[in-house]
C-alpha cells in the first residue's frame, strides 16, 4: 500500500488519532498489507509513544473495524507471548 492510499483509508477511517498512528506504524514495521508481526504491547507502547493500555485498547479498535486480527499466543507451559498481529 503506498502512502497516499493510506492516508485515504485512515481519513476516511472511524478511528482515533491514535488507532490511525497504531495502524500506520503496523503497516510500517510489517512492509505492507497481508502481513503478520509478532509485537508485544509494551514495546508498541515504547515505538509509538503510547501507554501499554492505550495500545492494547485501540489494537482491539483495530479488530474490530476490520483493518486487523489478533490472536493470541500461549506457551506449552501457559505462558503468556506476544500476539500474532495479521494487518489485512
Amino acid at each position: 500500500m503506498n502512502d497516499l492510499t493510506r492516508y485515504r483509508l485512515l481519513a476516511e477511517a472511524d478511528l482515533s488519532p491514535a488507532a490511525k498512528l497504531l495502524y500506520s506504524y503496523l503497516l510500517d514495521f510489517a512492509g505492507g498489507q497481508s502481513s503478520t508481526v509478532w509485537l508485544s504491547s509494551r514495546r508498541l507502547a515504547a515505538e509509538v509513544g503510547l501507554s501499554t493500555s492505550a495500545i492494547r485498547r485501540n489494537l482491539h479498535r483495530l479488530e474490530q473495524n476490520g483493518l486487523i486480527q489478533l490472536t493470541s499466543r500461549y506457551s506449552e507451559e501457559g505462558i503468556r507471548l506476544t500476539n500474532k498481529i495479521t494487518i489485512r
